[in-house]
């Protein structure tokens, strides 16, 4: 029996609708990002309390977890509640990509701004992440937050770009 190749779903995401896109990066990134920095959290109070003498990496972490956290929450919050239902709004207005780069709100294009800043910021827990993998050896609840710090970052990288080489492009009337 032939078993599925690794990512077979993603290798279709280029051939669904804007529709269709939408609804997975919700079901499966958002989804996904929501209970990982959940997780996160969870992992960086445990540390605390488990680690009589943590690192210094995990204090910068938690210093700048609660902000990121809230912000990243309040980006899918937009993106979902904001961003997607305008572009099906676009969708079934049959405007042309002209048409649509003209109706681009203000408010819009400051929420696709915030990937930017999103990438930014994940590069700084990247490099607390692996900073923390490389002490986290004597102490398990470490390599699992380096662990979920890693696959967040990974899975908000594979967002993004879904977003911005194929789904931002299409609406604008550009070829991804």
């Amino acid at each position: 029996m032939k078993t599925a190749e690794p990512n077979f779903l993603g290798r279709t995401i280029p051939d669904m609708s804007n529709a269709q896109v939408m609804s997975y990066l919700v079901t499966t990134h958002h989804d996904f990002t929501r209970n990982i920095m959940d997780e996160i959290g969870e992992l960086i109070h445990e540390a605390g309390r488990e680690l009589g003498d943590p690192p210094k990496e995990l204090g910068e972490l938690a210093a700048m977890w609660k902000k990121y956290h809230e912000e990243m929450v309040m980006h899918l919050h937009d993106e979902e509640n904001i961003l997607f239902p305008w572009i099906e709004q676009l969708d079934q207005s049959g405007k042309t990509g002209e048409e649509i780069s003209r109706a681009y709100s203000g408010s819009v294009k400051q929420m696709l701004e915030e990937h930017k800043h999103h990438e930014e910021d994940m590069e700084k827990v990247k490099q607390l992440a692996d900073k923390l993998s490389q002490k986290g050896g004597y102490a398990p609840v470490l390599a699992r937050l380096a662990y979920k710090l890693r696959q967040l970052n990974q899975d908000l990288h594979e967002h993004m770009e879904i977003e911005s080489s194929l789904l931002f492009p299409r609406i604008l009337g550009k070829k991804p």
